[in-house]
């Protein structure tokens, strides 16, 4: 039985890409001054209710969405609440995991729809960000165990604000060289966020925007 694709509503992810594009500013663009601790687990509470716009309408997956998207929240509340339920980096770990949920839901979605529209752009560009925030993330989870894993320009270890540009210079295969890992495991997180991007950008994206263009061709006059 084929899987339907998710409900693509363009005022729901217009929506979504403009929080996506605030929140980047907000975290790149503004010296803060929090701590790691704080603002990963700021980033993994918001991460699942853009997650949660985009995982599919099917009832089990929803169950799915709500169990991760909950644990996320729950755990990743310390600093909103002052409750850290387990001390650990629980929340920040089930944020990524919810995020890679519904972006594999996602894609399964854009794969099998029957038309490229407007709405499936503009998911897969949403999908695209939360990727990058999602790996941000798992950055800051590494850096909070060792803060040494990521270094900058002046041998300082990154910040957060730092691993969040580091992300999507990375997501986009930028490459300045301003931030660098350091550790091995970071590293591997890096080539794997490397390759994500090259394959979203150039397969997937690219494919959708040749069948958005054939599909305004066949509606052309």
């Amino acid at each position: 039985m084929a899987i339907p694709p998710p409900a693509l509503h363009s005022a729901r992810f217009a929506v979504v890409l403009l929080l996506q594009f605030g929140l980047m500013v907000w975290l790149v663009g503004f010296d803060r001054g929090r701590d790691m601790r704080s603002e990963l687990e700021i980033t993994g509470v918001i991460i699942p209710l853009f997650a949660i716009a985009i995982v599919t309408s099917r009832r089990r997956d929803r169950w799915i969405a709500a169990a991760l998207a909950t644990g996320a929240i729950v755990f990743s509340g310390g600093a909103l609440s002052g409750v850290r339920p387990g001390g650990g980096d629980v929340g920040p770990l089930l944020a990524v995991i919810f995020s890679a949920h519904a972006t594999w839901k996602m894609l399964i979605g854009i794969v099998r729809s029957e038309r490229v529209t407007s709405d499936v752009l503009a998911g897969a560009l949403a999908t695209y960000i939360m990727a990058g925030l999602a790996f941000a993330v798992v950055y800051g989870v590494i850096a909070s165990r060792h803060p040494a894993a990521f270094m900058t320009g002046t041998s300082a270890p990154a910040s957060f604000q730092d691993l969040v540009y580091f992300s999507f210079v990375t997501l986009l295969t930028i490459g300045f060289g301003d931030v660098t890992a350091a550790a091995p495991a970071a590293r591997a997180v890096v080539l794997v966020e490397g390759l994500f991007g090259v394959v979203f950008t150039t397969v997937v994206m690219a494919s959708l925007v040749a069948g958005y263009l054939r599909h305004r061709e066949g509606n052309a006059p």
